[in-house]
């Protein structure tokens, strides 16, 4: 057992549940086991067996902490869909449990690349319920829900062909760029599995305000109905929409083949969300069929970027493959590139602000 005084650390997906208690002793009554299914999104306390593929755990307030065997973590349960990481489903029962992402989640590991690592292994405690002994799920802290209206801003989202092909960087460099052009920009992640890493790159850009799905309820997207992703992309436009932005910028996680990918984009595309969208994908190859299948769905594609402008011979190849403008980082965070998308003109004082130097990362 725990020792009386050991801390628990919760993970970021649990940013938004208050009241969490901070060591094993104030988990006492707050802190339980039952004979029930495992559900995605709840809340579970668990200890380290042994430290395999995460060493590393992110905080409630996006800091890190390194982990740790007998430490003990507070996590979300969920599935995962990554194609170069872990593939996990919520268990069956709680007999085997791994970490599967250093955002705060867990679940059973059912895939793993060839070249990986096996799990971090955990050994759970009991689950957090309330008042009542009933489990805490994260959507019981959700954002509110409703319907947004953006009239008066722009919404602009970043889809990919695949994992890794550069949607985070071409996000975060257009923010950087709206934002040095005068702009006010607020910024999401839609869909994946919850992770502090890219929204703490949203904020340093300069987004007014930054979520993600953990903040409607979830840890991750994967497995969810088009209910579900309508529902937490509408709490999230909401939220961003408290700030009055100029700009909106969403982000995508996987690539345009992946379930929940396509059930958003046809959801897009129906609804008219969007005012623009950017492609990034890894190679010239990639360009005119994602591209393809954005513009049959009617989709507002304005421009590709991502892996594939990581060489000036790489960008030319992509170039020959669409008449749509290939944005490389440096050109999205140019301000008067990156206002020039959105109709509107960089602010002077916000042209000579450019010149003092770039965003790296």
């Amino acid at each position: 057992m725990p020792r009386a005084g050991e801390q628990i650390k919760w993970g970021y997906a649990m940013a938004r549940v208050p009241n969490l208690p901070m060591t094993w002793s104030q988990a006492s009554g707050r802190v339980a086991l039952d004979a029930g299914k495992p559900r995605a999104n709840d809340i579970l306390v668990s200890q380290i067996v042994n430290i395999g593929r995460h060493t590393r755990l992110d905080l409630r307030d996006q800091s890190k902490s390194k982990l740790f065997v007998g430490d003990l973590v507070g996590l979300a349960l969920s599935a995962r869909y990554a194609t170069g990481q872990f593939q996990a489903i919520v268990p069956e029962n709680l007999d085997e449990v791994h970490f599967v992402c250093a955002g705060g989640v867990c679940g059973q590991v059912s895939g793993i690349p060839a070249e990986m690592k096996q799990p971090t292994l955990l050994k759970p405690m009991g689950y957090l319920v309330n008042a009542q002994g009933k489990r805490v799920q994260l959507g019981d802290h959700a954002l509110a829900a409703g319907i947004p209206n953006t009239a008066g801003t722009q919404v602009l989202c970043v889809v990919g062909s695949a994992m890794d092909s550069g949607k985070t960087t071409a996000a975060f460099a257009l923010i950087n760029g709206l934002t040095r052009a005068g702009l006010k920009v607020g910024a999401a992640k839609i869909t994946g599995t919850a992770s502090a890493k890219d929204l703490t790159y949203f904020k340093s850009a300069g987004a007014v305000r930054v979520l993600d799905f953990s903040n409607a309820g979830y840890a991750s997207t994967a497995d969810l109905a088009m209910d579900q992703l309508e529902d937490l992309t509408n709490r999230i436009l909401c939220d961003l929409m408290k700030d009055q932005p100029d700009v909106i910028i969403l982000e995508i996680a996987d690539g345009v083949t992946q379930r929940e990918t396509v059930m958003l984009l046809d959801y897009f595309a129906q609804r008219k969300t969007l005012d623009k969208m950017i492609y990034t994908c890894n190679d010239a190859l990639g360009v005119e069929s994602g591209v393809r299948r954005l513009t049959d769905r009617g989709l507002p594609i304005c421009g590709v970027s991502g892996m594939v402008t990581r060489s000036a011979l790489s960008t030319r190849e992509a170039q020959q493959e669409t008449d749509l403008p290939v944005f490389t980082r440096d050109e999205l965070l140019c301000p008067d590139i990156a206002s020039t998308l959105f109709g509107r003109k960089a602010e002077p004082m916000a042209q000579t602000r450019s010149s003092t130097g770039m965003l790296t990362g």
